[in-house]
């Protein structure tokens, strides 16, 4: 995270923390990797987060049923909170981990 990133409206202060909060506990429960790299940074009004994990990676099968259905209550609860600021989700996977990656539209 930069230092400059600046501070971000009241009504969205804890998105971005809940949401990598929600990240690091599925990665605790699912993945098996023992570290995640997180990233954090803006882009004109919008933030960006990144969580790339080093574990289990989903096939190609198992990551469509995810992003058509949202099967798991972590995966549903990051989107719901996105919603809130407009923002979206997407997940990747491939052999080195998975990815995820979510855009929130900055009120500040």
């Amino acid at each position: 995270m930069p230092n400059d990133f600046g501070r971000f409206a009241l009504d969205m202060e804890l998105a971005p923390f809940r949401l990598v909060q929600e990240c690091l506990t599925n990665i605790h429960r699912h993945s098996g990797s023992k570290t995640a790299i997180i990233h954090l940074c803006r882009e004109g009004d919008k933030i960006r987060v990144d969580v790339q994990d080093y574990g289990k990676w989903m096939s190609p099968e198992q990551l469509s049923e995810i992003q058509a259905h949202g099967t798991g209550a972590g995966i549903r609860r990051m989107r719901e909170r996105l919603r809130q600021f407009g923002g979206e989700l997407v997940l990747d996977s491939d052999d080195s981990g998975i990815r995820i990656s979510a855009v929130l539209r900055s009120k500040v």
